[in-house]
């Protein structure tokens, strides 16, 4: 069956429903943009999925009133000289070096090489066939906690490439405050 997606509008807020093949209703509301988004199974009623939203609304208007604050801020900062983002990528990576090197002997992984980028949606990304790892330069003007985390975490890949119980049981082993520094990173937005 093919997906069949509509909007639906609920007290001035568009809402773009897609019916899948899922077992669950999801809903997600875009950082970027504030669009709001439900996942649904083909079989559910378009009444309940109405129900479903409805119930959410304050959620989603709270959500999206924090999203729109957040991109306001990033907005209002100045954009960075050519100079200065050369300047945080080499500081940026020599502070990553720096974990990999001490994660290396601890995780017993190697990797096998790091890039720093401006990323939009992630902190970082490895490629757990060649073990190289991206990091997102916004890390630059975070806590080197989260700069660590982010190391952590992808590191971790190389052990076990997809986010289960046995990934999150690495970073946990490797990084037991994971939880409250991805909380305050996921708060801040890329």
């Amino acid at each position: 069956m093919k997906e069949r997606t509509y909007q639906i509008v609920l007290d001035g807020i568009v809402i773009t429903v897609t019916k899948k093949r899922i077992k669950n209703m999801y809903l997600r509301i875009k950082k970027e943009d504030g669009m709001v988004l439900i996942s649904a199974p083909y079989q559910m009623s378009d009444l309940r999925i109405r129900r479903f939203a409805e119930e959410r609304l304050p959620w989603i208007r709270e959500y999206q009133e924090k999203y729109k604050e957040l991109k306001q801020q990033k907005d209002l900062r100045p954009a960075l000289s050519e100079a200065e983002i050369r300047r945080r990528k080499v500081l940026l990576k020599a502070a990553v070096e720096k974990l990999i090197q001490k994660y290396e002997q601890l995780m017993r992984v190697q990797v096998s090489g790091v890039t720093i980028r401006q990323m939009k949606t992630r902190w970082g990304s490895c490629n757990v066939k060649t073990h190289h790892i991206n990091i997102n330069l916004a890390l630059y003007e975070k806590g080197p906690e989260c700069l660590e985390y982010v190391v952590v975490h992808e590191m971790c890949h190389i052990l076990e490439a997809s986010h289960n119980k046995i990934f999150w049981g690495y970073v946990s082993q490797f990084f037991p405050d994971w939880k409250n520094v991805r909380a305050r990173l996921n708060e801040e937005g890329v």
